[in-house]
């Protein structure tokens, strides 16, 4: 099996947000996490985008550049952070990077997505990922901190019911999903009350942080290198200190711990 290629994080969660700072949010975490890794600056991908018109060569937008997909159609910075903060019954804002033939990269380049519908009972989403071989074939002490950081700000910000950050293969569910057999639509819905697998580093929703016994007992038996309490009920479990050094044992004593709120 070919090892694991992508920096993955996600944050999922029920219930409405204040949209300006997610827009805020979103904003600088595509100018700290995934910029740095695209040799284009945020005015030059909306002026690309602005200008851009689909044809059969390049249908998901300009060839090496980012697609900022907004329902408006609008491509600016402002329309951005308006249909964020103003938002309809649904919307998808994406940032892709994209190949010489204008299709996403998968093995070599990052996307950001966020997913949200004004529905609480619908899972609201913020998906990152990188590819590996961006970070040079090493992702530096100071690298993964910035993105533990960004996963601890937007789980405050959106009340988020879960999340991780992790080495992944790429695709829409979790490697622990694969191996249970279950599909996204299920783990998405159940993600306030069932952990969508141990990672690197996992984040324990209220609901799960209880089933586990409370606040005081995960902080204090959970088999991590590091444990954070957000407030809320919410904790963070960073399962070792280097993101690409986890040794198969660390997961398998995490899993065990998870166990009562795994699939």
């Amino acid at each position: 099996m070919s090892p694991p290629h992508v920096v993955r994080m996600e944050l999922d969660w029920f219930g409405p947000v204040d949209r300006p700072p997610l827009a805020t949010w979103f904003g600088t975490l595509f100018t700290d996490l995934l910029a740095p890794l695209c040799p284009a600056s945020v005015d030059e991908l909306v002026s690309v985008a602005r200008d851009y018109f689909p044809s059969d060569t390049t249908p998901w937008g300009p060839p090496g550049y980012a697609r900022l997909l907004l329902s408006s159609g609008d491509f600016s910075p402002a329309a951005w952070n308006a249909a964020l903060s103003d938002l309809p019954s649904f919307l998808r804002v994406q940032l892709v990077q994209l190949d010489s033939q204008g299709l996403p990269l998968v093995d070599g380049g990052w996307s950001a997505e966020v997913v949200l519908k004004d529905d609480p009972e619908f899972p609201h989403q913020v998906v990152v990922a990188a590819a590996r071989s961006l970070f040079g074939g090493w992702i530096s002490h100071a690298v993964q901190q910035d993105w533990l950081t960004k996963l601890r700000s937007g789980a405050a910000l959106v009340r988020a019911s879960g999340g991780w950050i992790t080495l992944d293969r790429a695709g829409p569910r979790t490697a622990h999903e694969v191996s249970a057999g279950v599909g996204i639509d299920e783990s998405l819905f159940m993600a306030a009350e069932l952990s969508r697998g141990p990672h690197w580093a996992t984040l324990l929703g209220p609901r799960q942080v209880a089933a586990l016994g409370g606040v005081q007992q995960v902080c204090s038996a959970a088999p991590c290198f590091a444990i954070t309490d957000l407030g809320g009920g919410r904790i963070l479990l960073q399962l070792t200190e280097h993101l690409d050094e986890v040794p198969e044992e660390a997961v398998v004593e995490l899993t065990r711990f998870l166990r009562p709120v795994l699939h």
